[in-house]
């Protein structure tokens, strides 16, 4: 199989250092400065995202403001504000959908679409065109890195050749030479373990990778995903659809002062999960509750439902019964609920014992509420107790 000879025309775009830059764009005044959004500003807290400066420097996603302190002392700690990554993800969405009729956010951070080209439009010259529209109508500080190639997995790959700022393309023309300067563990999903794996096989380098035939890189990867990675490093389509999604759920690690408060993290974890359930379309039948402990211990419980549960109401109940099962007093780490038993909410079964219909109604009500005005407008009494018990977040894989 040769090298994908058309046109590229698929178009992956990455917001670089998405939290940190957008409250760069907001307040000029923390513009060229080292600055990290952090789930806390509290020394243990989780560094979400490094400003490009704070990048520099060596501080990364995933640090804790500890250690990234030591690093530069004077570093700008701030907390995570989601409306505010929401409507910059909006905007730019609407810019891309005047070049695409299909753009897909891949997180709250990336895009990724096929252009809508006519006759000889040029496609890195249109991506220029969205980048100089990015920055007149959504903010001048902030920048996109834009990968281009036959296929949406070459294209993630390409997005990130070049940071920040930056527009590569992977095509029939150039592909060898990209793949020369890579190594195994630069391709997105070959992580140590399969790198190693192909070591086995004598796979050391891309270019090797890209070379295999078929027959060694099923050996390599157990099946069918061997001929998967052969048509994707070739830039055929392969990842042309949207999986399903086999949970949908969130976790909390609340910090000591309000670890003792395991309803009300409960309710508002279950308010979240539910949302997301049916704004993905999806009802469940299944529930998992999981609480990490501070000295080390683990505990867990999953139950499959009587009766599908869609309203977080309901996938609240669920969670206390499982909690009430949970005989430990020790404060909680990280509390994690998740919904499983996925089945698209088209396909609801009534439940005899009470009115689904009218439960419906009142609940796309709500959400409708809630999503013009903020997630928690419309809350269960419980979550008032105190509103700040589980901040509002946004991880990357969610919008």
């Amino acid at each position: 199989m040769e090298f994908n000879g058309n046109r590229s025309n698929i178009i992956h775009l990455d917001i670089n250092s998405c939290f940190a830059t957008i409250e760069q764009q907001a307040n000029p005044n923390l513009r060229n400065k080292p600055i990290v959004v952090a789930a806390y500003t509290t020394l243990s807290g989780c560094i979400l995202a490094a400003s490009i400066e704070a990048k520099k420097l060596g501080i990364k996603t995933g640090m804790r403001v500890k250690d990234a302190k030591q690093i530069y002392p004077r570093l700008i700690v701030l907390v995570p504000d989601p409306p505010k990554y929401r409507f910059v993800h909006k905007k730019i969405k609407r810019i891309l959908g005047e070049f695409s009729s299909n753009v897909i956010s891949k997180s709250i951070d990336e895009f990724v679409f096929h252009l809508d080209l006519l006759g000889e439009a040029d496609t890195r010259r249109v991506s220029i065109k969205i980048k100089e529209r990015i920055k007149k109508e959504v903010g001048e500080y902030i920048t996109v890195s834009i990968g281009i190639s036959t296929n949406r997995y070459l294209a993630k790959i390409a997005s990130n050749l070049q940071k920040p700022d930056g527009l590569c393309e992977i095509n029939k023309e150039n592909f060898k030479e990209v793949f020369t300067k890579l190594k195994l563990t630069d391709l997105t999903g070959i992580k140590i373990g399969n790198s190693t794996r192909l070591n086995l096989y004598g796979i050391k380098t891309v270019l090797e990778f890209y070379n295999s035939p078929i027959w060694k890189l099923k050996l390599a990867f157990g099946g069918i995903v061997g001929l998967y990675w052969h048509t994707r490093l070739h830039g055929y389509e392969i990842d042309n659809f949207k999986s399903l999604k086999k949970t949908y759920g969130n976790s909390y690690a609340p910090p000591p002062n309000k670890a003792h408060l395991k309803l009300e993290i409960l309710s508002k974890l279950c308010q979240k999960t539910g949302y997301r359930l049916r704004k993905a379309g999806f009802v469940a039948n299944g529930i998992h509750l999981s609480i990490s402990y501070r000295d080390g211990n683990y505990w867990h419980k999953s139950i499959k439902t009587k009766r599908t549960i869609f309203e977080s109401g309901d996938i609240y109940k669920e969670a206390i019964n499982l909690l009430n099962e949970n005989l430990s007093i020790e404060l909680p780490r990280v509390i994690s609920v998740n919904v499983f038993s996925l089945q698209a909410a088209k396909h609801l079964q009534l439940d005899i014992f009470s009115d689904e219909i009218k439960k419906t109604q009142l609940v796309t009500a709500i959400d409708k509420i809630n999503n013009k005005w903020g997630l928690y407008t419309i809350h269960p009494a419980r979550m008032s107790v105190d509103s700040t018990v589980v901040q509002d977040r946004i991880s990357f894989g969610q919008v």
